[in-house]
């Protein structure tokens, strides 16, 4: 059994817990899936994190898998407003100060000082009087993938993985073998485009069906994946936790 409340190096296939896990037989299931995770989602080795039971929004998906680059780090202190101001920037294009604070119900000085320190550390540029993302900040995340783990509830993994599709590139539900081959070929997943992954009795873990990726709704969301990544990659270049 994996143990929940260590924080583990970042990338390598090791997993961060930001909650501890209750004992039972989705502990056990989302183990098997942590334990072949970077096989079932495989991405730069240098440049990975996996995350469980983290909180994004009002939800806390059971796994976040994401490529991340050591640039993020610049969000390692970012906090929800900046996230959100990333967000919006992310879905609008530019826009001024004025109109920013305005969106999200903002003062316009607090929010010229989030401006000035995302600015200073090039996250955002600002040509004119309107502001915009700095190129890489784009999709600073090169994917996000998220899975909800379940027993035998598959419709409940299915609403879990349909509204982690805000933030994720790619939504997965992991099943037991059985449940996972009866339910795989049901109209909602592939309606939602969401991938199942079957976990077996040994827990070997394979994905039985690909979820299709699209892209995220949510970018504040999204943003703060890249937040949550960032502090475990401030844990990694000190050799401590955070």
């Amino acid at each position: 059994m994996l143990d929940y409340e260590q924080l583990m190096p970042f990338g390598r296939g090791k997993v961060s817990a930001f909650r501890q896990l209750k004992v039972g037989p989705e502990a056990v299931l989302q183990a098997s899936v942590e334990k072949n995770i970077a096989k079932l989602l495989p991405v730069d080795i240098d440049h990975c994190w996996t995350g469980s039971a983290v909180p994004i929004g009002a939800g806390v998906p059971d796994l976040l898998r994401a490529s991340v680059p050591r640039e993020a780090i610049k969000l390692m202190d970012a906090d929800g407003v900046s996230l959100a101001i990333l967000g919006y920037l992310r879905a609008a294009g530019r826009a001024r100060l004025e109109t920013i604070a305005e969106r999200l119900g903002l003062n316009e000085r607090s929010t010229r000082n989030k401006l000035d320190l995302l600015q200073a550390s090039g996250v955002i540029e600002q040509t004119r009087k309107a502001f915009h993302l700095a190129q890489p900040w784009q999709n600073i995340l090169g994917d996000v993938s998220a899975i909800e783990v379940k027993v035998s509830d598959w419709k409940k993994a299915v609403a879990q993985a349909s509204r982690n599709k805000i933030f994720a590139h790619r939504s997965f539900v992991a099943l037991p073998e059985s449940v996972a081959k009866r339910v795989k070929d049901e109209l909602c997943f592939s309606t939602l485009g969401l991938g199942v992954i079957a976990i077996s009795d040994d827990g070997a873990a394979r994905i039985v069906r690909r979820a299709k990726k699209s892209s995220p709704k949510a970018w504040a969301y999204y943003y703060t994946v890249a937040a949550r990544a960032a502090r475990d990659l401030k844990a990694l270049d000190h050799g401590v936790p955070s």
